[in-house]
């Protein structure tokens, strides 16, 4: 084999091995980043042993008008089912500090955008926000739930928890339109933008719904 042939065999294997080690990295996302320009910046691991996505996020909140948080997120079309088990690290600063599975029409702070909120205190909701710019409403769910099932059909938006298993009751929905094509991901929240929270996803798994 000539040498030229031997290094575009040897150059194609390690953009291979590069690509692999930073899909890895990401697991099934494909970028991580602050919503909203928060104060203290937020962070994202993924280890692959234990498939276990670790977020940490600042920010004043995610509410009103516009948010500030940090977020894990993939470009999809369509229907869509994805669904995690959620665990804060720690006590925490404020009992409003949230963790969730959000679709989000675009990566700026006023967003339209539909959340499953696990808040500190152990408070669940299904929070919107209708339009761009609007102040974001609620439907209030059961509380303490640590599986969570966000899912788009159409234009309806779905919110399955549960207690240690896989969510099949359907705790909250509502109607709202998003484009076909839209961010949908993992977040965390801190409600104070001194303070920097952590939490934890595991049994993360993404359906495309038909």
């Amino acid at each position: 084999m000539k040498l030229t042939s031997i290094f575009k065999a040897l150059s194609a294997f390690a953009f291979c091995i590069i690509f692999m080690g930073a899909s890895d990295q990401k697991g099934i996302f494909d970028g991580s980043g602050d919503i909203g320009n928060p104060k203290l910046k937020g962070s994202f691991n993924y280890d692959v042993a234990t498939k276990t996505y670790t977020l940490s996020g600042g920010g004043f909140n995610i509410w009103n008008d516009t948010d500030q948080f940090y977020y894990a997120w993939k470009k999809v079309s369509g229907n869509f089912s994805m669904t995690t088990k959620v665990a804060f690290e720690g006590k925490g600063v404020d009992p409003h500090r949230k963790i969730g599975i959000m679709i989000r029409e675009t990566l700026t702070g006023p967003s339209r955008y539909a959340d499953i909120g696990i808040h500190g205190d152990g408070l669940t909701s299904l929070q919107y926000r209708p339009e761009n710019g609007e102040q974001t409403k609620e439907i209030v769910g059961p509380k303490n739930g640590n599986y969570i099932t966000l899912e788009r059909v159409g234009n309806k938006i779905s919110m399955r928890t549960a207690t240690d298993k896989v969510p099949t009751d359907v705790t909250a929905e509502l109607e709202m339109v998003f484009p076909k094509s839209v961010y949908v991901g993992i977040y965390i929240g801190s409600h104070n933008l001194d303070v920097v929270e952590t939490a934890h996803f595991t049994n993360v798994e993404f359906t495309k719904l038909k």
